[in-house]
């Protein structure tokens, strides 16, 4: 039944297609972005001009920012149950974390955290961490229980030449460790790949302080793209890697069908079945 959920609100929805592996409930409040990076899906073709754009507005169904923050309250109580399962993701059409967005991100999670509610926010800004009299002092006062609420998620991809306004691979891996320290869970998304060596440096880098690692190529990019036999052997070292680390990861459809175009299928079947699913759970052979 709940795979037939269909959430619909002005803030809360149901993702679709390959979103859906990074959250099976989202929340988005603003669109656009001003990072600038040159691989980002929302600056290419149609969804540009229905999500891009380099400045993050309000989207026109929410008014302002507290017509946003009522409305997201109203719909969270209304779709408690999943949500309270599923958690909520933030956000597909933004960076949560810059300064114009931080303000409703902060009411979001705090209106979730009271209601039990599991938020995970995906960023390439650490400059939140200097935030010491909003934002960070409201993290300190959360209970350390309630912390695991909380999950911060940071894009890494190694190229900051590729991301020009945002903040470096450097600082945002500083500010995983510090929430790391603080107590609440860490995740990273290596996505895309813009290539595999500065993937693979990042994830060692961060191997310390992130808990959960999700993989995925980059999109609209040709076949030839990747090297198919050098991917499939980094795409291998690298679940080695976090594994023998302790820490878990979810290879994204993408990449998952890489690797079975690389290896036979027992080979692929090992690999596969060190990695945990979208939701976190073991890997089984579909």
């Amino acid at each position: 039944m709940e795979d037939k959920l269909r959430i619909n609100g002005k803030a809360i929805y149901t993702p679709k297609g390959a979103a859906r592996e990074y959250g099976r409930i989202g929340c988005n409040f603003y669109k656009g972005c001003p990072h600038g990076c040159t691989y980002c899906y929302l600056r290419r073709g149609a969804p540009s001009k229905q999500l891009g754009g380099n400045v993050a507005v309000l989207k026109k169904s929410l008014k302002n920012e507290v017509h946003a923050a009522q409305r997201f309250v109203r719909e969270l109580d209304r779709w408690l149950v999943p949500c309270q399962k599923h958690g909520i993701f933030l956000s597909f059409t933004t960076d949560p974390m810059i300064p114009e967005t931080r303000s409703l991100t902060l009411t979001a999670i705090l209106e979730a955290v009271s209601r039990d509610v599991q938020v995970r926010i995906l960023t390439k800004d650490a400059t939140f961490v200097d935030d010491e009299c909003e934002f960070m002092a409201w993290m300190e006062n959360i209970s350390l229980t309630a912390r695991d609420l909380v999950h911060f998620g940071f894009t890494l991809t190694g190229r900051d030449d590729m991301e020009p306004h945002a903040s470096t691979n450097y600082d945002r891996i500083m500010a995983m460790r510090r929430m790391y320290a603080m107590g609440f869970p860490t995740f990273a998304s290596i996505e895309p790949v813009i290539d595999w060596r500065s993937s693979m440096m990042a994830v060692r880098i961060s191997l310390d302080c992130c808990e959960h690692y999700k993989v995925g190529l980059r999109s609209g990019v040709g076949k030839d793209y990747y090297d198919l036999v050098l991917s499939g052997f980094y795409i291998r070292d690298m679940v080695e890697e976090i594994t023998g680390a302790g820490r878990t990861v979810y290879l994204k459809e993408s990449t998952r069908s890489m690797l079975q175009r690389c290896f036979i299928e027992e080979e692929c079947e090992r690999i596969l079945g060190k990695t945990v699913d979208a939701d976190g759970f073991p890997h089984t052979r579909e």
